[in-house]
């Protein structure tokens, strides 16, 4: 019984030894991801919050190397090799450090990404980007510090960190046309190639506007491949459209109204009668 009593004792002891207080991180940490083309990035950063204070020249020293954020180093994670406000960035994760200033802030991509904060000094070997944005007055009031992506586009946006009444926007662009291209050819180029393939890859010539007769022969085979389906005809249509064929892409409009109708989809049936309408003046 006493060994017993003794065991439970030791028990209790231990659970209590290694009992933590746990309480909410004055700054949370975040993840952001983005896809840009085909590519992503992430950023990993803490959160702190302004709680009445003044930040920039106060809480944030202005002209000062800054961690930008909270605790450990802000760190973004490049999957393919980047343009970074059009400095040339290989894929990797790097330190987010940035020194602001009342009318431009220069932000710092750096090797080490093991630092708490802040270094003391940067390593000229350890930079692999420096640049320098403009500070935009922000109309709304941005409580809690904040990075993220807006303007996105298919092959580029831009990284945006907010706080108080201040924000910077670091343009990003991704070469996301090759890595579309050489998807393309090497999907094509298998014996299992399907029609949504093919009308996969007209839609992005036709989007960027390049090549057309190379995105009207895509249509045309995913349309030989899969006869009859009224979104890939539309897109035919609109080819043929870019291609000058105005009397050919109404007829190709027409069929696809019909099918359209057919299936009851009235988005489809809309954008064919418009676009038969533009086509017809």
């Amino acid at each position: 019984m006493k060994k017993v009593f003794y065991a439970i004792l030791f028990a209790g002891t231990c659970t209590l030894a290694n009992a933590q207080v746990r309480t909410p991180a004055a700054s949370p940490a975040a993840t952001v991801k983005q896809t840009i083309g085909l590519s992503e990035i992430t950023v990993e950063y803490s959160r702190p919050s302004a709680n009445g204070r003044r930040i920039y020249g106060e809480l944030v020293p202005m002209d000062k190397l800054w961690r930008t954020g909270a605790n450990g180093s802000t760190d973004i994670t490049f999957a393919d090799d980047t343009s970074f406000n059009g400095v040339p960035v290989p894929a990797g994760k790097y330190a987010l450090y940035t020194v602001p200033s009342a009318d431009e802030w220069e932000v710092v991509l750096y090797k080490d990404t093991e630092q708490w904060g802040a270094p003391k000094e940067l390593k000229a070997d350890q930079i692999i980007a420096k640049t320098k944005v403009k500070a935009e007055k922000n109309p709304l009031f941005v409580e809690t510090f904040s990075i993220d992506f807006n303007d996105l586009k298919s092959d580029k946006a831009n990284l945006v960190i907010s706080w108080e009444n201040t924000m910077v926007k670091v343009p990003i662009v991704i070469d996301s046309k090759k890595q579309v291209l050489e998807s393309i050819t090497k999907t094509l180029s298998s014996k299992e190639a399907k029609a949504s393939d093919y009308n996969q890859a007209a839609g992005y010539y036709l989007q960027q506007n390049m090549d057309l007769k190379k995105a009207l022969e895509y249509a045309t085979k995913a349309n030989e491949m899969q006869p009859d389906v009224y979104y890939m005809l539309k897109q035919k249509a609109e080819i043929q459209a870019a291609n000058g064929m105005k009397k050919e892409a109404i007829a190709t409009a027409k069929k696809s109204l019909e099918l359209a109708t057919k299936e009851g989809n009235d988005d489809y049936v809309k954008m064919n009668a418009d676009n038969i309408a533009k086509w017809s003046k």
